[in-house]
């Protein structure tokens, strides 16, 4: 399937990040196509589950080919680190306000733990070794501190014969006291993505996006 396009000024923003829309897209894509493999006999949570399993997976796998970037890891969060260890990149489900521009606002759909809250502070992170992965490496304060966290937000709404996902790469600005991210230093909006809905909505049909339990992280 052809690679939807991204407007010029969002693939010179994502640039200055040393991101391209396209690994997006391979990541979100990669998440349908696997939740599309689950079968009615697994838990309710598996279509979301391998979504988000395959997302990262593909995300990881294609900046670290494509970009030499570099797997992080902590206490379950799945990041990827650029080359200078400026930006960190993440997934994360988003709300019915991921992809709409202003005045619209997304808000996490989950509850994030404390861990979360440290990374999105530049806090307490874990260098994994893309040479020898598995081997922790601590950052240096002065690495943590500068280093940017950007989330690929999705929100996936299915209408009738159609799935639609609404996607943006985002900079989380805090963690609410109530444990949710609900503001944003940047956001760059991402095209919106459909496919066919060929698998019988069982009620397990949802935005796709599993996240850790708020008490792992």
């Amino acid at each position: 399937m052809a690679l939807v396009e991204v407007p010029a000024d969002d693939v010179d923003r994502l640039a200055t990040l040393g991101i391209k829309w396209e690994y997006c897209e391979r990541a979100i894509r990669a998440g349908e196509a696997a939740r599309r493999e689950s079968t009615p006999t697994e838990p309710p949570t598996a279509p979301g589950l391998r979504d988000w399993i395959a997302r990262v997976g593909m995300l990881r796998h294609t900046m670290i080919i494509e970009e030499g970037w570099t797997p992080l890891n902590h206490k379950n969060m799945a990041l990827v680190v650029d080359p200078s260890q400026a930006i960190a990149v993440g997934v994360l489900a988003g709300d019915a306000g991921t992809g709409w521009p202003a005045p619209h606002k997304p808000k996490s759909r989950y509850p994030k733990g404390q861990a979360f809250a440290n990374a999105v502070a530049g806090e307490d992170l874990t260098l994994f070794s893309n040479a020898d992965f598995g081997h922790p490496e601590i950052l240096e304060p002065e690495r943590i501190e500068a280093l940017d966290l950007w989330l690929l937000l999705t929100n996936r709404v299915r209408q009738n014969d159609t799935v639609t996902i609404f996607s943006e790469l985002s900079r989380p600005e805090a963690v609410s006291s109530s444990g949710y991210i609900v503001d944003w230093l940047d956001r760059v909006i991402l095209p919106r993505l459909t496919f066919e809905a060929v698998i019988e909505d069982d009620g397990r049909d949802d935005d796709g996006s599993i996240d850790v339990p708020v008490e792992e992280i």
